[in-house]
């Protein structure tokens, strides 16, 4: 089985469609759907925006359903300067832009006890890749469609603010995305050894009338990663 989470009704609403759901399970206050995807088992999930709605939805997902691989869907703000909108980021790895234990010695980003990034799987990272290139063949995605592969960062945070941004840039120069939930759900399935992927398409570019453009541009965002899912998917 594999598990797809996303944070918000409109970075889900094409996978759900999709899905031809089996069973919906109630786990507190969130609801996961059971279903074949491109002809996988797969188990789907609206966790809701931030961190901490994000690893409790993902640990009760990996507690009870137990999926062999993990994938995060979404929109993200850019932080890369040659990523535009509706461009994609595949994460190699996850780290947080909201934590800060300098002070004993830890590096920019490290929770005591974890790595400062959480690396993601290179098979998922692969296939997500060959997903991307398959789709511009056949037109689901547009051929100016660009991506990267690199580190994306979350927080509790909507980045915005030019001084912020500019801020994080100079501490965390490798970062080519930010957004809300990935490196807590990259965090919960280090921790249950799952293998995990985090996929963004840029709804905003951080600094740039990010709010307006966020809603502008989220419809394109969610329809890009998930046509790469549900590509991923079958090719899994």
């Amino acid at each position: 089985m594999i598990g797809i989470i996303g944070a918000m009704e409109a970075e889900v609403e094409i996978l759900s469609s999709a899905l031809n759901i089996i069973q919906k399970k109630t786990i507190g206050p969130f609801t996961y759907y059971q279903g074949i995807l491109a002809n996988k088992d797969v188990v789907l999930l609206q966790c809701g925006i931030g961190k901490v709605q994000a690893a409790i939805g993902c640990a009760l997902m990996l507690q009870s359903f137990q999926p062999t691989a993990l994938i995060n869907t979404g929109s993200a703000g850019g932080i890369a300067p040659n990523l535009h909108f509706g461009d994609v980021v595949i994460s190699e790895g996850l780290m947080y832009h909201d934590v800060d234990v300098t002070a004993f010695g830890y590096l920019p980003g490290q929770i005591p006890g974890q790595p400062q990034i959480f690396t993601t799987d290179k098979t998922l990272q692969m296939l997500a890749e060959k997903a991307i290139v398959s789709l511009k063949q056949t037109r689901k995605l547009p051929s100016s469609l660009n991506y990267e592969k690199g580190i994306i960062s979350s927080g509790d945070i909507f980045m915005h603010e030019q001084q912020k941004i500019e801020q994080m840039r100079k501490t965390f120069p490798h970062v080519k995305a930010v957004e809300m939930e990935g490196a807590a759900i990259a965090h919960c399935c280090t921790l249950f050894h799952v293998p995990f992927l985090v996929l963004r398409s840029l709804s905003d570019i951080a600094g740039q009338e990010s709010p307006m453009k966020f809603d502008e541009f989220l419809p394109l965002a969610a329809r890009n990663s998930s046509e790469i899912v549900m590509e991923l998917v079958q090719n899994l």
